[in-house]
C-alpha cells in the first residue's frame, strides 16, 4: 500500500468516523453549529493535504 493511499484511507475513516458520530449522538443546536464550522475547516485542510500529496 502506498504512503498516499493510507493517508488517504486515514483521512476517509476519521471523517466517516466523526460522521457516525455525530449521527449517534444527539446535540443542541448552538453546539451543532460550532461542530459545523470547526467539520467545514477540517474538510478543507484534508482537501489542501490531498491536493499537496497528489501534486508531489
Amino acid at each position: 500500500m502506498s504512503m498516499k493511499s493510507l493517508i488517504g484511507a486515514a483521512a476517509a475513516g476519521a471523517v466517516v468516523g466523526a460522521v457516525a458520530g455525530m449521527m449517534l449522538d444527539p446535540i443542541s443546536d448552538k453546539q451543532h453549529k460550532k461542530i459545523q464550522r470547526c467539520a467545514n475547516n477540517m474538510f478543507k485542510t484534508i482537501g489542501t493535504i490531498m491536493d499537496d500529496l497528489i501534486g508531489m
